[in-house]
């Protein structure tokens, strides 16, 4: 025992200045937690060091893990697969919820109820957050639910009833407008008589829930983004989501009881081009993915607007970059993300069409330039360094250098493609290399595995 206390003491007797220098060069979070439990005193630096890091903030982003289902298919706990060794740790993490994670940002799972209640879950601590539902998700199950009494309603008593459903649930109030089919829509440019045609089949895709869900609730949400770890900062963080049929826009912060919606209303002014273009004449916005960068939300969208949401004091939404149909069509996924050198990258997931099996066959990547100026997106045929993960998850940038067998250049990808769950399950899973063009396989899941909750990556965390 005496020879273990001497030891300890030597360990902790090494300069403060010292050890800050060794956990700057600390990439993965697995070094960080081994150097954590060499003694107290360096597991009170390692904590330190975590919570407000003296070096490079970017380091702070951990190579995610894939959250599979386990071998055994347990309902209660799922499995990590760790894409440089290609291999499953050992170590199981618990999840009480036995549904789709509808997000994965900074370490927490993000899950919605029956009840559109919302609840942040940490599977690395155990701890959970819970957070007040989404109001405006019942008044679309309401209409959900009641489509075809409305269905048969003259189109002016539908509208009344629709507006009473809206009162009913703080929904945003919809202008009369005449019957749809009476309507011809033009976009930016057209003569008058060139009528806007699109596809009802893609239509269809982006207006309904596909045909069998695990449960509505848990597609509510499309994308959940967290301004920083509620254990770091657990009163000042935000949640930001695209909830809903028209993905729209809600926030809320810790310790508030409702969530704030950004309604139409708010951004009119902004976006009117966006608003007023016969690509979203049903009210459909669009919304794809979020980040959080230099204290504001940047918001894109499939037709590739980029907005800034300033959501700390008075809620003020800007427009950046204007619409375009570069990648509009049905089978084109999009996603934003920061790279590691801080540029805002617009990422194209192109899905085969062929029979509907929906497996990615490539991606297309643009970055925002003249941020400035004139903002525009640009194609860029390189990721350089960087390595990025996308999903149902915060969509996440890292150095692959710093994470031994991570490749460079490249995008990992898994499923997230709910349409497409009744041919063959969410099994989309693997690595896109910029370089060769080449889509690779780097994870299967067994045909009972397939019919669990999809996978999604999520970043460990120390705390």
């Amino acid at each position: 025992m005496a020879s273990q206390s001497n030891s300890e003491s030597v360990w902790a007797s090494l300069p403060e200045e010292l050890l800050d220098s060794i956990l700057g060069r600390l990439a993965s979070m697995v070094d960080f937690i081994r150097f954590s439990a060499v003694c107290s005193d360096w597991r009170r630096i390692a904590y330190e060091n975590y919570r407000n890091p003296p070096y490079d903030p970017q380091r702070r982003h951990q190579l995610p893990l894939l959250m599979v289902p386990t071998p055994d298919s347990s309902t209660d706990t799922r499995s990590l697969y760790d894409v440089r060794g290609k291999r499953l740790y050992d170590f199981r993490v618990k999840v009480p919820y036995h549904r789709r994670c509808a997000g994965s940002s900074h370490g927490w799972l993000i899950f919605v109820h029956d009840s559109y209640q919302v609840t942040l879950f940490n599977p690395f601590s155990g701890k959970s957050i819970h957070l007040p539902p989404i109001r405006r998700l019942f008044f679309e199950k309401r209409i959900r639910d009641e489509v075809d009494e409305m269905s048969v309603l003259p189109h002016f008593e539908k509208y009344q009833y629709e507006k009473k459903l809206r009162d009913e649930y703080d929904e945003e109030e919809e202008e009369y407008v005449p019957d749809i089919d009476e309507i011809v829509f033009y976009s930016d440019g057209e003569d008058e008589g060139d009528e806007l045609e699109q596809d009802e089949e893609e239509e269809s895709r982006d207006l309904e829930f596909g045909p069998k869900r695990f449960h509505e609730s848990e597609y509510s949400i499309v994308r959940g983004v967290l301004s920083t770890n509620p254990e770091i900062n657990p009163n000042g963080y935000f949640l930001m989501v695209i909830y809903g049929t028209q993905s729209r826009l809600a926030f809320i912060k810790s310790g508030d009881q409702h969530w704030t919606y950004i309604d139409k209303s708010i951004c009119d002014q902004n976006v009117r081009d966006v608003l007023e273009s016969g690509y979203v004449h049903r009210g459909l916005w669009y919304r794809r993915d979020i980040v959080y960068r230099n204290s504001l939300f940047y918001v894109l969208d499939k037709l590739g607007v980029l907005l800034s949401c300033d959501v700390k004091t008075n809620l003020k939404v800007e427009k950046i970059t204007g619409l375009d149909t570069l990648h509009n069509k049905w089978n084109h996924k999009t996603y934003l993300v920061e790279s590691s050198e801080g540029d805002l990258l617009r990422v194209i997931r192109v899905i085969e069409d062929e029979y509907c099996y929906g497996m990615t066959i490539k991606f297309v990547v643009y970055k925002l330039v003249d941020f400035c100026g004139d903002p525009h997106w640009t194609e860029v045929n390189s990721l350089g360094n960087d390595a990025l993960f996308l999903g149902d998850n915060h969509s996440i940038s890292v150095v692959a250098y710093d994470f031994v067998g991570c490749q460079p250049n490249s995008i990992y990808f898994c499923d997230d493609c709910d349409d497409f769950y009744n041919h063959g399950g969410p099994n989309d899973i693997g690595v896109f290399n910029l370089q060769d063009g080449c889509v690779r396989r780097h994870y299967t899941l067994t045909h009972s595995q397939r019919l669990m909750p999809p996978s999604i990556w999520i970043s460990p965390t120390f705390l």
